[in-house]
């Protein structure tokens, strides 16, 4: 396909090295914005605004099949937009990061239709969601929801204590319902296998319906002596995604105190949230943090715009002993790095926007759901060739790390175990290792058939 793609941070440089291995890919930047980012990417680099005709021209948008407006700034994402789609480009995607857009003109989907936009991302809002999704399962280090929440995904370190380390998964009565698909100790990821012996603090991946994950997680990876979280919270940060989190908990019933150091901002979110303290101050003064008691608080959710600023806050907060904290970092290093220092949970609104893109981009023999351990893992949907006869899965004999985590047949959801079948046009959700996706897309949409 032909992609373009305007803008000059981050996102516009990893979708751009995300897609040109398969796609034909032109890159707009702004005029002395070029440099070893775009220098080592396999694309086409065309200097200037995205609003310009001569330049959007150049790149033949009008041809696009896909043409992403991800500049830093809201009002050249809309009018590229819009330019590009009267062009004749097939689908428009438009990043917006202020929420004044949203106060002026509605919802999403009312935006997209006043301007002809294919798909509107809010990266902030996204990453507000996620956190929120991730807050709701007590300990939970990542949450997914698939097929309208029919399947789910929980990432969730063992405890101390728990009774999946007693003995060898295969003599564990796991419940049905649910697959272990990976699992990470320190730095190497493994897949589970029957002698597999799990040990505390190792980080378990596990597929499944709400309650074959709710009775894996409280019956056999939560130590019997863990305590019942309070819901109560802190958040550092009143930007759009300390607002998104702390409505979310308001909704929920949650706690929640908010310390944000603009005070116009305070102000302005003090008239949206209804029960949720909001604090003037600095997140990083110690002093407040202990006159406010944060070592109470059963999660404390740090979203300033400043990584410097949330490692900080969340090392303090580790110290004064609160057991649960999730952090945004603005890059796919810092997230890293933020982990290695025993930060339970790091997001980013640009990971969250990524994925977004790179799940409406995706087509052919296989469809991303979603990337996990910062892309080293993720899910994908496969369907199944028509006409081939049913297969055991314990029979089928694909890639290594591909695990099939639910089976969709019609409006069924089989999630399976080894005495299971493959039938002919079952839709799959497959978790596989980023650097066998290939691989496992070839096998189940043509050598599936050659099985039997």
């Amino acid at each position: 396909m032909h992609i373009v793609i305007g803008g000059e941070d981050e996102v516009a440089f990893r979708l751009a090295e995300e897609l040109m291995e398969e796609h034909a890919v032109v890159l707009i930047c702004p005029e002395g914005k070029t440099g070893p980012q775009t220098d080592r990417l396999d694309v086409e680099v065309i200097e200037g605004s995205i609003t310009s005709d001569e330049v959007l021209n150049k790149a033949r948008a009008g041809d696009a099949d896909f043409f992403i407006a991800c500049s830093e700034t809201d009002e050249e994402n809309l009018v590229a937009s819009v330019l590009v789609k009267k062009m004749g480009a097939k689908r428009t995607i438009c990043f917006l990061s202020r929420p004044g857009f949203e106060r002026r003109l509605g919802a999403d989907s009312s935006l997209a239709e006043i301007f002809d936009i294919d798909q509107v991302i809010r990266p902030a809002e996204q990453l507000g969601q996620e956190i929120l999704r991730i807050m709701m399962v007590p300990g939970a280090l990542d949450v997914e929801a698939f097929e309208g929440g029919r399947v789910r995904l929980l990432r969730h370190a063992i405890e101390a204590g728990a009774r999946i380390t007693s003995a060898p998964l295969r003599d564990l009565a796991i419940p049905l319902g649910v697959v272990l698909v990976m699992a990470r100790r320190d730095d190497e990821i493994f897949l589970p296998r029957g002698d597999t012996q799990f040990e505390p603090g190792d980080k378990v991946t596990v597929m499944g319906t709400l309650a074959g994950i709710n009775r894996l997680l409280f019956g056999f990876l939560r130590g019997t002596e863990t305590a019942r979280p309070t819901r109560q919270a802190t958040i550092v940060g009143g930007g759009t995604v300390g607002t998104t989190v702390a409505l979310g908990l308001e909704e929920a019933s949650w706690s929640v105190k908010i310390i944000e150091t603009d005070r116009e901002r305070c102000e302005e979110i003090s008239a949206l949230l209804d029960k949720t303290l909001v604090l003037h101050g600095d997140g990083s003064d110690i002093d407040l943090l202990e006159q406010e008691q944060i070592g109470e608080d059963s999660v404390l959710v740090v979203v300033t715009s400043n990584d410097e600023k949330n490692l900080l806050v969340s090392l303090l907060a580790k110290s004064m002993g609160v057991p649960r904290i999730l952090t945004r970092a603005t890059t796919q290093a810092n997230e890293r790095l933020f982990e290695r220092v025993g930060i339970d949970v790091v997001r980013s609104a640009r990971g969250a926007a990524i994925q977004s893109v790179l799940r409406a981009v995706v087509q052919g023999k296989s469809t991303l759901l979603a990337e996990l351990e910062h892309g080293e893992a993720m899910v994908l949907e496969l369907r199944v060739p028509k006409g081939i006869e049913p297969i055991p899965i314990q029979s089928m004999r694909g890639p290594r790390s591909a695990i099939i985590g639910a089976i969709l047949r019609g409006r069924r959801v089989i999630v399976p175990h080894g005495g299971d079948e493959v039938q002919a046009e079952d839709r799959l959700l497959v978790f596989c290792l980023e650097r066998d996706h290939e691989q496992v897309a070839e096998y189940f949409q043509t050598h599936i058939a050659k099985e039997r």
